[in-house]
C-alpha cells in the first residue's frame, strides 16, 4: 500500500513539474534528500524515480521561458573550475566501474546544482527549496530523535538506505548542517502560528538528540561547533544561551555510559592511544597526502583503494576509506583540485559575510542578513564535522553555495532597483520592512 500511494504521489508531479519548472526543483531536492521510494517495502525500492524526476524536470526546463544563465560569481567559478578538474583527473585514472559509476552519478548532481542556481531567482523561491530540503532531511531527525528517547541513547540511529546519508557519522553531520536552516525557517513563520513555531523548535530538540543518537564523535564535534556559530549569529543571544545551558547538562545525563566512553575517545594523550578505527584515518590521511605529494592529479575517484596504500601508506595492510572531505579531495584529486574544492567554500563564506554587511541595517532585509548568517553556521557544521568523514561529494553542501549566491544575486538586484528614480524620485531605503516572522 505505502509503494502505491508514493507513487501515484510521484506520478501526480510529473504534469505539475511539466507545467511550473521550478516545481521540479522542489521534487528533485525532495526525492533527492529524503528518498521517499526507499521507505517503501517493494518494487518502488527499485524504481528509477531519481532519474524519471530529473528527466522530466528537465525537459519542462529547456521547453520553458525560466533563465538558463547562471550567476558567475566566484563560488560558481571556481565550481566549474573543479568541476573542469575532476574532468582532467577522470581522464587521467584507471577507469574501472566503481569509478565510471561515482563519475556519472557525481557530474549528475553538479549538472542539477548548476540549473538549481539558474532558478532560484527570488526570495521565495529559495526559502521554498530550503523549507523542502530542511524538511525532508529533519524528517529523520525527528524520527531518529524519538528513537533515541525511546532507547534511552541504547540505539545508535541511523539514516535512509540508498542516501548518502545511511550511516551513522553522515547522519549526524546532515542533520546539524540543516540544524540553522530550521533556525531560520522557524524565524520565518508569523508569530500567531505559534503552533508551527513550537513545532519547528521541537523539530531541532529531536534533530539534536537524534545526531547525538548516532553516537557519532564526529557529530558531537560539528555539534558543538554549530552550537557555538547559532549563538554568535544569531539573534536572541540570551534565549539561545539559556537554551543550551539548560539542555546541555540534561541531554549529558540522559546519554548512556557507552555513549559516554565513546565521546571520551575523542581527545587522547598521544596518537597510540586512539582506537582501531581513528588509527585507520590516520594511516588513510597520510597516504592521500603522500599520493597527492607524488601524483599531481590524485589517484582519481577509486584513490583510496589497496595498491595506492601498499604504495604511499605508512602501514600498507591498514586500508581504510578516506574518512574526510578534506583528504578525501586531496587524495582524489591532488592538490590542485583540493585547492579548487577550499576556494569554493572560501568564497562562499565571503560572500555570504558580504550580504550580511549589505543588508544587517536595513529593516526590508534582515531576513537576507539572517539566512546568510545561518547558512555559515551550516558550512561551519560541514567544515568541522566533515573533518572525520568524506561526505565531499554530497549534494547539500554545494545546494548551500549556490543559496548564498542566488542570495546574494537577489539582494543586489533589489538594491540596484531602488537606486531606480520613479517619477523623478529615488527610492527611499527602509520604510516598509517585509519580514513574516518576528523574533521569539
Amino acid at each position: 500500500m505505502r509503494d502505491i500511494a508514493l507513487l501515484l504521489i510521484i506520478i501526480a508531479c510529473i504534469p505539475l513539474i511539466l507545467r511550473r519548472p521550478f516545481f521540479g526543483v522542489l521534487v528533485w531536492c525532495w526525492i533527492s534528500y529524503m528518498v521517499p521510494h526507499r521507505l517503501g517495502w517493494g518494487f518502488i525500492q527499485t524504481m528509477p524515480v531519481a532519474a524519471i524526476i530529473g528527466l522530466v524536470f528537465l525537459v519542462s526546463y529547456l521547453f520553458s521561458k525560466e533563465p538558463k544563465k547562471i550567476p558567475l560569481s566566484s563560488p560558481v567559478v571556481f565550481l566549474l573550475l573543479f568541476n573542469i578538474w575532476m574532468v582532467i583527473t577522470f581522464i587521467m585514472s584507471v577507469k574501472d566501474p566503481y569509478v565510471l559509476s561515482q563519475f556519472e552519478k557525481i557530474m549528475k548532481i553538479q549538472f542539477f546544482t548548476l540549473i538549481i542556481l539558474a532558478l532560484l531567482t527570488t526570495r521565495q523561491r529559495i526559502e521554498q527549496a530550503l523549507w523542502v530540503v530542511a524538511l525532508s532531511i529533519g524528517f529523520y531527525g525527528v524520527k531518529g530523535g524519538i528513537y533515541t528517547i525511546q532507547t534511552a541513547g541504547g540505539g545508535r540511529v541511523w539514516g535512509p538506505t540508498g542516501g548518502f546519508f545511511f550511516g551513522n557519522n553522515e547522519l549526524a553531520l546532515t542533520l546539524l548542517m540543516i540544524l540553522p536552516i530550521l533556525f531560520y525557517l522557524r524565524y520565518l513563520v508569523p508569530t500567531h502560528k505559534r503552533w508551527l513555531k513550537w513545532g519547528l523548535l521541537a523539530a531541532m530538540g529531536l534533530c539534536v538528540l537524534a545526531a547525538l543518537g548516532t553516537q557519532s564523535r564526529g557529530g558531537l564535534v560539528a555539534c558543538v561547533c554549530v552550537g557555538f556559530f547559532l549563538w554568535l549569529k544569531g539573534p536572541n543571544k540570551l534565549a539561545i544561551a539559556l537554551a543550551i545551558i539548560l539542555a546541555t547538562p540534561v541531554v549529558y545525563q540522559f546519554m548512556p555510559d557507552s555513549w559516554h566512553d565513546r565521546m571520551a575517545t575523542i581527545i587522547e594523550p598521544d596518537r597510540e592511544s586512539y582506537d582501531g578505527s581513528v588509527q585507520g584515518r590516520f594511516n588513510s590521511w597520510e597516504m592521500a597526502f603522500n599520493m597527492a605529494k607524488d601524483r599531481p592529479f590524485g589517484g582519481g575517484f577509486n584513490g583510496f583503494k589497496r595498491e595506492h596504500f601498499y604504495l604511499y601508506a605508512p602501514e600498507p595492510e591498514r586500508v581504510h576509506d578516506s574518512h574526510s572531505i578534506y583528504f578525501q579531495i586531496l587524495g582524489h584529486h591532488g592538490f590542485i583540485g583540493f585547492f579548487l574544492w577550499l576556494a569554493i567554500y572560501l568564497c562562499t563564506w565571503r560572500n555570504a559575510k558580504k550580504t550580511i554587511k549589505l543588508t544587517n541595517k536595513r529593516d526590508d532585509l534582515k531576513w537576507a542578513a539572517l539566512l546568510a548568517k545561518m547558512l555559515q553556521c551550516s558550512l561551519i557544521a560541514y567544515a568541522a564535522g566533515g573533518a572525520f568523514l568524506g561526505l565531499a561529494y554530497f549534494d547539500l553542501p554545494y545546494h548551500l553555495v549556490i543559496t548564498v549566491v542566488a542570495l546574494q544575486v537577489v539582494v543586489k538586484k533589489q538594491l540596484a532597483a531602488e537606486k531606480q528614480p520613479e517619477n523623478g524620485m529615488p527610492h527611499r531605503h527602509g520604510l516598509k520592512p517585509q519580514l513574516r516572522g518576528s523574533h521569539d
